[in-house]
């Protein structure tokens, strides 16, 4: 456990300093996403059910909104499929991010999934690829990077791990050995990113374990927040707010008493549990505005669980099914204040 930790601290050290620097502004629009795993499109391709709406949503919020798209690892699924299958299946995506690329507005990096990539020239799709970036915003930096240069195992021996995956795991429908399957690896994997980005006093932007996290987070520390916040503003509401306030308020103690009796993210944060630095997001993520975001998007048809959230701010694409939830928001310059004053 040590050793992990030990090269992790050393690892994103180096991929940090090598990064590519891009200046941003609250000017600039950028929308990050990973974990794709395109495969062949048939049952076992993980991408299959959500490519329409992912499709729809590059070309018809993010391209027209002149955002920059940085995808970040895992995009292309090479641990079961081969290159020329999830190129042939998934031409219409390629065509969008060459959409991106023409306009100078993509940025392509890479994950334990997608890493053989590097070894093909030109790279598929003629994408420059990148191990991390380096967001500078102010005098403030977000590293950019999959998640997965944080494990000794991926970064050492993932060769060794497509292999056994290709001629064992996937013909014997063994289930893939992925930390995105296992909440302990998660956590352990993420406290190492938490306590490097903590030191450097930097927001860490990664993908790898497949789950939404905002500010370091728990839900529970995240609801109890929110209850503090509807607290302060209830004494100077009107009549009507307030008993929606209640309402809220009602909702969220409820939702963390199950919490309580179901013991399920139950701790403060996950990563430290007496002060919370704000220093890992985990993607769907958007910068606009000089803000950071946590965005979901669904389709109606499948899903309704945002629609009528009072905590959610949620729109609709045109006259589309596909609806954007903005589940979280806070400025930059507040998130960097935290973690200057807290660290």
């Amino acid at each position: 456990m040590r050793h992990n930790n030990r090269f992790a601290a050393t690892n994103l050290s180096d991929i940090l300093h090598q990064a590519e620097s891009v200046k941003i502004s609250g000017r600039d629009r950028i929308i990050i996403f990973s974990d794709l795993h395109m495969g062949n499109g048939g049952p076992t391709d993980d991408f299959l059910k959500n490519s329409e709406l992912f499709l729809y949503v590059l070309r018809h919020y993010y391209l027209r909104r002149r955002f920059h798209l940085i995808l970040n690892g895992d995009v292309e699924e090479l641990q079961k499929f081969s290159l020329k299958q999830v190129l042939t299946r998934w031409q219409p995506v390629y065509d969008v991010f060459h959409q991106f690329n023409r306009k100078k507005r993509l940025f392509k990096l890479l994950g334990n999934h997608d890493d053989g990539l590097q070894f093909y020239t030109p790279s598929p799709g003629s994408f420059k690829l990148h191990e991390a970036l380096r967001l500078e915003y102010k005098h403030n930096n977000l590293f950019v990077f999959h998640g997965h240069q944080a494990s000794l195992l991926y970064e050492k021996f993932n060769t060794l791990v497509r292999f056994f995956l290709r001629v064992f795991a996937n013909p014997l429908h063994i289930k893939n050995y992925s930390v995105a399957g296992d909440n302990r690896k998660k956590d352990r994997l993420e406290k190492r990113v938490y306590e490097f980005a903590r030191r450097k006093k930097t927001i860490a932007l990664i993908g790898h374990t497949h789950r939404p996290l905002f500010e370091s987070l728990s839900k529970f520390e995240t609801y109890r927040r929110k209850i503090e916040e509807l607290c302060r503003e209830y004494p100077h509401q009107n009549k009507k707010e307030r008993r929606g306030t209640r309402r809220i308020i009602d909702t969220l103690k409820n939702e963390l008493e199950n919490m309580h009796v179901n013991k399920k993210n139950y701790l403060p944060s996950i990563y430290d549990a007496h002060l919370v630095v704000p220093c890992v997001f985990i993607t769907g993520i958007e910068l606009a505005g000089g803000k950071i975001s946590l965005v979901h998007w669904f389709n109606r048809e499948v899903s309704t669980r945002y629609l009528h959230d009072p905590l959610v701010n949620v729109e609709r694409l045109g006259s589309s099914g596909y609806y954007r939830a903005v589940l979280k928001k806070e400025p930059l310059d507040y998130i960097f204040t935290r973690i200057e004053l807290l660290t």
